[in-house]
């Protein structure tokens, strides 16, 4: 008798060592694993600024050029057009505040105008697009720019938040804010939408200096258009085809350090961003990028300073070691929901745009990407993978 229950106990063990443990979604574990490279013998630094999925193009800008040299390359790294679009009858200006494919099509915005060219950056059309943004740059744009397909196959971009200082700023601030404005590539009109969740952080009567700005994402295969507010834990993916339904609300955590001074909405005026603005950029977390494919999200964050080296480094100059005490994490949206731990990336650089299926380009300086000097550019492109 007693050997039959040995037996049975050895069974049982031989049996539970060959079944594998299923982890919860929310303990689910992935890392970014280096697949492929663009290389290019461009010598020149260069901005990447979107990806098209079906042509494999990608549009970049000569970085140190006032000219405003925009060039295609295709997945080799070798150039398929460019122009230079400063001056002359293709010309849109100097000042970026989006670039990016709209379809077959690629969309400028500008200062006070939207431009729409074909792939070998011939001006189609231009309209007018009034807006405040905070910061004007030479061409050179801070966000990338999504594109959205209406489920009557109008093809639109989200083009920029009007995202101006108030003075002062009106109390109900946050309670007016459309998250999203989509710009009609066609015709240039423009509708608006989406609501911040009113028992939300931000519609709590206090005002957060320059944690306000939104990133967003969506592309033609997104049902949804993704959003979160740089000091905000709610993500927004809205439904454009129903009036700018709120259709999902993910919570994310803030990891630490992440210190944000706030103040009282009745205190909101420029005077106050300023005052504020610096540390928060400094010691606060941020929601600072945000990339994919349709609905499933990658959510970037980067953390605020070290708390006890900024107190050791009050008030010098250079910040570099600081800079550098930054962590940066990402979120995976999948279905609605946020699937496994946040991701720590420790490379140099960020991810930058999704260039396939689980595929991310790593943008940075060459200097940073590499150990020694190259007599080309080149980045590395990282596959998301779950980890066993």
């Amino acid at each position: 008798m007693k050997c039959i229950f040995f037996y049975i106990g050895l069974l049982c063990l031989i049996f539970s060592c060959g079944v594998k443990t299923l982890k919860s979604d929310e303990n689910r574990e992935f890392e970014f694993v280096k697949v492929d490279s663009l290389v290019t013998d461009i010598l020149e630094t260069v901005r990447v600024l979107d990806y098209h999925h079906e042509k494999e193009l990608y549009l970049i800008v000569k970085q140190m050029s006032m000219e405003g040299h925009y060039l295609l390359l295709d997945k080799n790294g070798e150039i398929v057009a460019e122009n230079k679009l400063s001056e002359g009858p293709d010309a849109f200006g100097m000042v970026l505040l989006r670039a990016g494919f709209v379809g077959d099509e690629i969309m400028f915005v500008s200062d006070g105008k939207a431009f729409v060219y074909d792939l070998d950056f011939k001006q189609l059309r231009k309209f007018p697009f009034e807006q405040n943004p905070r910061v004007k740059l030479v061409h050179f744009s801070l966000d990338n720019l999504s594109t959205f397909k209406s489920s009557n196959g109008e093809l639109s971009a989200i083009a920029n938040l009007n995202d101006g200082y108030y003075q002062p700023y009106p109390l109900d601030y946050y309670d007016t804010l459309n998250m999203v404005h989509l710009l009609d590539v066609r015709t240039g009109s423009v509708s608006k939408g989406g609501k911040l969740n009113e028992n939300g952080k931000f519609r709590s009567g206090r005002f957060y200096p320059f944690m306000d700005k939104p990133v967003y994402f969506s592309d033609l295969q997104s049902k949804y258009i993704s959003t979160i507010l740089r000091g905000d834990t709610t993500l927004y993916q809205l439904d454009p085809n129903q009036n700018f339904k709120v259709v999902n609300q993910i919570q994310l955590k803030r990891i630490q350090p992440d210190v944000i001074k706030d103040i009282p909405m009745e205190e909101a005026s420029f005077t106050t961003v300023k005052e504020y603005r610096a540390e928060n950029v400094r010691l606060g977390g941020a929601f600072d990028e945000m990339m994919g494919n349709g609905d499933e999200v990658l959510v970037g964050y980067q953390t605020g300073d070290d708390l006890d080296l900024a107190a050791l480094n009050a008030g010098k100059k250079d910040g570099e070691k600081l800079i550098q005490t930054k962590k940066r994490f990402y979120f995976l949206i999948r279905e609605g929901e946020l699937l496994g731990q946040p991701i720590q990336w420790t490379l140099p650089g960020s991810l930058k745009l999704n260039v396939g299926k689980n595929r991310y380009l790593q943008y940075g300086d060459q200097a940073e990407l590499h150990d020694y000097e190259k007599d080309y550019q080149c980045y590395y492109i990282y596959e998301l993978r779950e980890m066993e």
